[in-house]
C-alpha cells in the first residue's frame, strides 16, 4: 500500500467517521433547541465564548452532511438522475473503495441492512447528498431542519459506519476505528434526550451489522 493510501485509511476515513458522532450529537441538540439555547464554552475553567447553541450546532451539522456525502461517495454513491441512489463516477485523482482494490457499493447493497422500509432509507441518503450538493456546498438554499430532515440526517448517521464495516473493514480484514465521540458527563435530561434520539432512528430504520 502506498503511502497516500495508507495515510487515507489511518488518518483521512477515522476522522471523517468520528465527524459523524459530533454529527448525531448536535443534530440532538437542533432537534431539542430549534431556536438555539444558552450556549457557553469554558477553556480551563474559564468562559471564553457564549451565545446560541446554534452558532456551534449549525456549522457541526453542515460539517456533518459533507462529510456524509464524501463518504458515500468514497463508497460509489451518489444520487442518480432519476432522484435515488446510483453510481458514483470517480475522477482519476480521487481516492475511493476501489483504490482500496474493493468494489463499489451498489444500491441494493447500501439498503439491505435496513430491515424496515428500504423506500425511506434510501430517500434518506438522497436527502443528506441533495443537502450538502445544494444547501451547503452551493448555498441555493438554506438547511432543512424540520424532524423529518433531522431523521434522515441522523440515520444516515448511523448507517454510513454500518455500511464502511461491511464494505470496507471487513473485507480488508481490519477493525473499524474508534469512531464514539467521548465528552464529559452530560446533565441527565440531556444524556436522556440523546439516547432517544439514537433509539428512535434506530427503531424506525433496524440498520443491522
Amino acid at each position: 500500500m502506498d503511502s497516500t493510501l495508507e495515510h487515507y485509511l489511518k488518518n483521512v476515513l477515522p476522522y471523517r467517521l468520528y465527524a459523524l458522532s459530533t454529527f448525531s450529537l448536535f443534530l440532538s441538540f437542533a432537534e431539542k433547541y430549534p431556536d438555539g439555547g444558552k450556549f457557553e464554552c469554558s477553556v480551563d475553567g474559564k468562559t471564553k465564548i457564549q451565545g446560541k447553541s446554534s452558532a456551534l450546532t449549525n456549522p457541526s451539522i453542515e460539517m456533518g452532511i459533507i462529510h456524509s456525502r464524501v463518504l458515500l461517495e468514497f463508497l460509489g454513491l451518489k444520487v442518480d438522475s432519476g432522484s435515488g441512489l446510483g453510481e458514483a463516477k470517480a475522477r482519476k485523482t480521487d481516492i475511493n473503495i476501489q483504490s482500496f482494490g474493493l468494489p463499489k457499493v451498489a444500491k441494493d447493497q447500501a439498503l439491505e441492512p435496513c430491515t424496515g422500509d428500504k423506500a425511506q432509507a434510501e430517500k434518506a441518503f438522497v436527502q443528506v447528498i441533495t443537502a450538502a450538493n445544494k444547501l451547503v456546498a452551493h448555498s441555493t438554499e438554506t438547511i432543512e431542519m424540520d424532524t423529518s430532515a433531522i431523521n434522515s440526517y441522523l440515520m444516515c448517521s448511523k448507517a454510513i459506519p454500518v455500511l464502511f464495516n461491511l464494505h470496507f473493514y471487513q473485507p480488508l480484514g481490519l477493525s473499524m476505528p474508534d469512531k464514539e465521540l467521548t465528552s464529559e458527563p452530560a446533565a441527565p435530561n440531556k444524556a436522556k434526550h440523546r439516547i432517544h434520539c439514537a433509539l428512535r432512528c434506530l427503531r424506525r430504520y433496524m440498520l443491522k451489522e
